[in-house]
């Protein structure tokens, strides 16, 4: 086998509670966290003379594709075969939707496959955890409780009768922006003990980062209003943003609202987790 493709999907924070930083600089998070059926990139992973890695936007080292081939290395015990990765992006950047973070997970399943590499699912997370605080859940897929720095995972039933029309960026936010307003403008609750139980419902969907997006991007406010019209549930700010998401428990409601909203919504799912 020359080269094998990949979806790497989509994520969308249900419920994103944040807290204090910590003295590493981290924040500490509570977060539903599932993966989205109806936005996704490409990622294509093929043998090569040499290793590259090429995006639109973002290519070579400075790519988390090429971050996680080093990852596998280190995992591996061993530098492996030269490896070129592909990436059609479909998922927006600086959008809080895990885009990067999703490809890297992509390349490691894979460039495991590819290679024929023994290693199971919790060698892969090991790997992923390398790479940044969202890839081990992208490796997982499904809908997963995250807690820490959104790398302690544990499974979920997937939220039944979600629907998300997303919505790009008004303008992209760099995550480390959107958190050095939220230290600035938030005063941090307790963190939630566990996930929310039950049939999924509007009240889960927080998302404490809200605030510090709309000081730094106030335009996200004529985007919520606007999807307010379409008469959702709720709206919700993706991640750290700048996507935006209006989520029904309706199909035909939100199929409506996103051919309202013209060619760049997206009408999505929760996503089934990765057979690895």
């Amino acid at each position: 086998m020359a080269g094998l493709s990949l979806e790497a999907p989509a994520k969308l924070n249900l419920c994103l509670r944040v807290g204090p930083v910590r003295e590493d600089g981290y924040h500490p998070l509570a977060s539903l966290m599932v993966a989205l059926d109806g936005l996704a990139d490409t990622v294509t992973v093929r043998r090569a003379d040499r290793r590259a890695v090429a995006c639109p936007g973002i290519d070579g080292p400075a790519n988390l594709a090429w971050r996680a081939l080093d990852a596998l290395d280190a995992e591996a015990g061993e530098p492996l075969p030269p490896l070129a990765v592909d990436i059609a992006k479909g998922i927006p950047a600086e959008a809080g939707l895990g885009g990067g973070s999703s490809d890297a997970a992509a390349v490691l399943v894979a460039a495991r496959d590819l290679l024929g590499l023994p290693l199971d699912a919790a060698a892969l997370e090991r790997a992923a955890a390398r790479v940044g605080s969202d890839v081990p859940f992208l490796v997982r897929g499904g809908a997963q409780w995250a807690t820490g720095r959104g790398d302690r995972l544990v499974p979920m039933p997937a939220p039944e009768g979600l629907w998300a029309v997303v919505v790009p960026p008004v303008t992209g936010l760099s995550t480390p922006r959107v958190y050095r307003a939220f230290d600035r403008l938030a005063r941090p609750a307790a963190l939630p003990d566990g996930p929310p139980g039950g049939h999924w419902t509007a009240g889960w969907a927080v998302n404490d980062l809200w605030p510090a997006a709309l000081a730094c991007a106030p335009a996200l406010g004529g985007v919520a209003r606007r999807l307010w019209g379409f008469r959702p549930r709720t709206v919700l700010l993706c991640g750290s943003g700048g996507a935006m998401a209006a989520l029904f428990g309706d199909g035909d409601a939100a199929a409506a609202a996103a051919a309202a909203w013209g060619p760049a919504a997206a009408l999505c799912r929760p996503a089934p987790p990765r057979a690895i």
